[in-house]
């Protein structure tokens, strides 16, 4: 006991007699999930989210971020590059409160992929007439393994709100039970355009004048069901107010949970109402139909697809794919992840 003791002042008095804290930056920067990189056009897409907590009793700019795998500088993000990395609505900016944390939304196609990356953010304190620099080192990357069949066919389906841009997917960022979750970080609104580039034709209220509306929507791997809702009415296209209230349970309106293995869940929203086939406890095979595109729990038809690494599709953190094979720009892709604003095209061959 005495040793312990002696053992313990010792250390006290080092603390006591040299205050390190002074030569160090009160900022902490955290990546809460490490980048799990699909393969997608130019090399391998990093979406991924940098927390910036504010531990001075003062506001703080943050004026830039580097990106490095090793030494090498990949980018540098500032002035109104910097700008555009907050989750719109969020109220959050490059000026942080004191004891305040902003979320970064940084997404990026890089070639080859690193094995990790280093981050240095360059900040002020109020007051301060020179930067400051805190370093985040060693954030390990992994390369995506996840490979999946299509979930619709046919040709100029339109990737909405998807991977690889600043939206309210992938910068939907939430707290629960203690962990910091992005469901929807590789979601994909799946739309269908006319020939003329359109979604929709004469009266947008009318659900049935959207080209995806209809549309058969597939099983995307041999898996089991796990969740299915199919009572949820269609919504009108354009609606402002939804037929169910904005509840977990309601979220997504009629909707079916894959069970994919190894702790990977795929999930169909906004199907028609009775148009599911399967219940849960089924199990599905690649290309067998889950439903079809509806308008529930949206307010424009279209079909939102996402995969998590859990059960319950908003209480999960979202993982990234990517599809056998589509066409794009005539030319046939095989193993990438389509990206926000792509036109692609499913054929049989895709599946």
């Amino acid at each position: 006991m005495l040793k312990c003791v002696i053992l313990v002042a010792a250390f006290m008095g080092v603390v006591w007699s040299q205050d390190i804290s002074l030569d160090l930056p009160y900022v902490s920067v955290d990546i809460r999930t490490a980048p799990v990189a699909p393969q997608t056009a130019g090399g391998y897409l990093l979406q991924y989210e940098l927390f910036v907590t504010n531990w001075y009793d003062k506001d703080i700019q943050v004026k830039a971020i580097d990106i490095l795998a090793g030494d090498v500088l990949l980018t540098t993000l500032e002035a109104d590059v910097l700008d555009g990395l907050f989750a719109a609505g969020s109220g959050q900016t490059a000026i942080v409160g004191p004891r305040q944390t902003t979320t970064m939304i940084l997404s990026a196609v890089t070639n080859p992929l690193p094995a990790k990356l280093d981050h240095r953010i360059r900040f002020r304190v109020a007051g301060d007439s020179q930067d400051t620099m805190v370093r985040y080192p060693g954030t390990a990357i992994r390369q995506n393994v996840l490979r999946l069949h299509p979930p619709v066919r046919g040709e100029s389906w339109v990737v909405l709100v998807g991977p690889g841009n600043n939206n309210h997917h992938t910068a939907g960022v939430l707290q629960f039970e203690g962990r910091m979750l992005v469901p929807q970080r590789f979601a994909i609104d799946f739309n269908r355009a006319y020939e003329d580039g359109e979604l929709v034709h004469g009266d947008r209220a009318d659900v049935h004048n959207y080209r995806c509306y209809g549309a058969e929507v597939f099983a995307i791997a041999d898996a089991r069901v796990i969740s299915v809702r199919n009572d949820v009415p269609d919504n009108p296209g354009e609606t402002e107010a939804d037929t169910l209230p904005e509840t977990l349970a309601d979220l997504g309106g009629n909707r079916v949970v894959l069970d994919l293995g190894g702790g990977k869940f795929a999930s169909y929203f906004h199907l028609q109402p009775r148009s599911i086939p399967v219940k849960e406890g089924d199990t599905v095979h690649s290309g067998d139909l889950v439903g079809l595109v509806g308008n529930s729990g949206s307010n424009a038809p279209h079909l939102h697809f996402q995969v998590t690494d859990g059960p319950q599709p908003m209480t999960s953190d979202g993982l990234p794919y990517v599809f056998d094979s589509f066409i794009r720009d005539s030319k046939r892709i095989t193993g990438q992840m389509p990206l926000d604003g792509w036109m692609i095209e499913f054929d049989n061959s895709g599946r």
